[in-house]
């Protein structure tokens, strides 16, 4: 099924970051990035609880090809709904294969260290530290989501596919609608902070919608 409220891109301009001081049962660690387009300011949630676990986040950083890295840069500012679908732009981490990482890599799971844009294991910390620098130095900003059902702003900023069956999250389960932050570096490249739970599965021999 598809995310409730939909799913696209917001292109704009970065204007500051936070993350949460706060992390208890109650509490879930998010970074919120504000990001300017044209004349509105749109709340980007980007979650990164790792559920009190060392290694309950994965994530990776990928550097886009030039292809789509292009595509990209020519979106205008602004909220652009996509289709599910590779042709409207969407993203899959699986099924992009130019977002990796090989199927070698994923069964490496935490041991892999020599293969490209392997994921990382760790905690929401861990994970920010790699988001930070390119938040850092981005000229604009590409941020992959689900709108605010009110209000201006993007969540579901991670892997949208493989919960558990029975959970909360599986009824929004589907392809070709991941989450993810892009930022172009001062040199024009783009590069991809992707993310996902410990608790969704890798998707490389199997349907995970």
């Amino acid at each position: 099924m598809p995310l409730f409220d939909g799913y696209g891109v917001l292109a704009g301009s970065l204007l500051r970051y936070s993350c949460d001081n706060r992390q208890d049962e109650s509490h879930y660690y998010h970074c919120s990035l504000l990001v300017r387009a044209r004349a509105a300011v749109y709340r980007c949630v980007v979650d990164l609880d790792s559920k009190h676990h060392r290694d309950g986040i994965q994530w990776k950083v990928v550097d886009l090809p030039q292809m789509q890295s292009q595509a990209l840069k020519a979106c205008e500012d602004g909220w652009h709904s996509l289709a599910m679908d590779e042709a409207s732009g969407a993203l899959d981490y699986y099924r992009s294969e130019w977002l990796g990482p090989s199927k070698e890599c994923v069964r490496a799971g935490r041991e892999a260290s020599a293969g490209k844009y392997c994921w990382k294991y760790g905690n929401g910390h861990d994970a920010f530290r790699d988001l930070e620098p390119l938040l850092r130095c981005g000229r604009r900003i590409f941020v992959f989501g689900e709108p605010f059902r009110n209000g201006k702003g993007v969540h579901n900023i991670h892997q949208n596919q493989g919960d558990p069956p029975g959970s909360r999250w599986a009824a929004e389960n589907g392809p070709w609608q991941d989450g993810a932050v892009m930022v172009e570096r001062p040199d024009a490249s783009v590069a991809a902070f992707l993310s996902k739970f410990s608790t969704q599965r890798f998707c490389v021999d199997e349907v995970c919608a």
